[in-house]
């Protein structure tokens, strides 16, 4: 099944399907978004991306693949940035002509209640109607995040689909207790591994047409005692001090995102856990030779100045840069 059969509406020709991508930090999000505009053979989707923190970075990794991006850093989907969710899908539904659906990729720490609730209860120029939730699970930290934050048990309970990210990091078993583990909490909710997003993409029609999230329960606010850091910088930085420096990060330390131009190449960093990553990007989203550089640093009890200290030591100097 293709992603245009995917995301059709769910109440008729005039109602615009929009699809919520939740999950806990790290998890896989941004990967399965970009799988599924990717395996979207043309159907015109636009999306909406929530950051923790005051830079978009995901946003960015999804230009070129979307029909529209609208990123809303800086904030929760329940609460402070709620009010900026409604104001875009509100323009998105001015557009409605020009798209087949909408993806609203929720912020690690968010419960996707916030955005179920603004659909359920909102006003919008044309018929906007929640298709499903689809929840990124991280199989590699899948204990640590249920443990540790509320809002990823939140995730799991909304979902109508889970998608088992990671799931070639870890042993086959493992993806086969999760899988257990997941319909014991949600059984109503369909369990998938992961391919990038793209064999997930495909499958997404088989969810039922009624989502399972209720909107009786009370949307947890954004998971406490997360902090961000942001730092960017209008210059190429080194990649190699950059990831040293990521990789010596204390365990207080459990998200970071970069994206960094390397010659006339993007490049993403990313640690999740313990776990560091290193891909080119897909997104052309800046003119050769623009050193422009992004990171967003997220963990608890986390030191500010001290990162952007660090970070700032890593500019090369005017006379390098000449």
């Amino acid at each position: 099944m293709k992603a245009d059969q995917v995301l059709a509406p769910v109440t008729g020709a005039t109602a615009l399907p929009v699809a919520i991508v939740t999950g806990f930090l790290g998890s896989g999000k941004t990967t399965f978004v970009r799988g599924l505009l990717d395996a979207g053979g043309g159907t015109r989707v636009a999306v909406i991306v929530n950051e923790l923190g005051e830079l978009g970075i995901d946003g960015a990794l999804l230009e070129g693949a979307a029909q529209s991006v609208i990123e809303l850093p800086g904030g929760c989907m329940c609460c402070e940035s709620r009010g900026d969710v409604g104001r875009a899908l509100a323009l998105l539904a001015q557009r409605a002509s020009e798209l087949d659906a909408i993806v609203v990729e929720t912020s690690g720490v968010s419960d996707p209640l916030g955005v179920a609730d603004l659909l359920a209860h909102g006003v919008f120029p044309t018929d906007l109607r929640l298709s499903q939730v689809v929840t990124v699970v991280d199989a590699e930290n899948f204990d640590r995040n249920l443990a540790d934050a509320e809002a990823a048990y939140s995730q799991i309970v909304s979902a109508d689909l889970f998608v088992v990210g990671k799931s070639d990091l870890v042993a086959p078993e493992v993806v086969t207790a999760i899988g257990g583990r997941l319909a014991r909490l949600n059984p109503r909710a369909a369990v998938l591994p992961s391919d990038g997003g793209r064999s997930a993409a495909g499958l997404l029609g088989e969810v039922a047409g009624v989502p399972t999230i209720s909107t009786r329960r009370r949307a947890v606010h954004t998971e406490p005692g997360y902090d961000s850091v942001a730092w960017e910088v209008d210059r190429e930085i080194g990649l190699e001090p950059l990831l040293a420096w990521v990789e010596a990060l204390p365990p207080s330390v459990y998200r970071v995102k970069a994206l960094i131009r390397q010659g006339e190449a993007d490049v993403a960093l990313h640690r999740v856990g313990a776990r560091v990553t290193v891909l080119a990007s897909p997104a052309a989203r800046r003119e050769p030779g623009d050193g422009h550089t992004r990171v967003v640093v997220i963990g608890k009890g986390i030191a500010a100045e001290s990162i952007r200290a660090d970070l700032a030591a890593m500019e090369p100097s005017d006379q390098e840069t000449a």
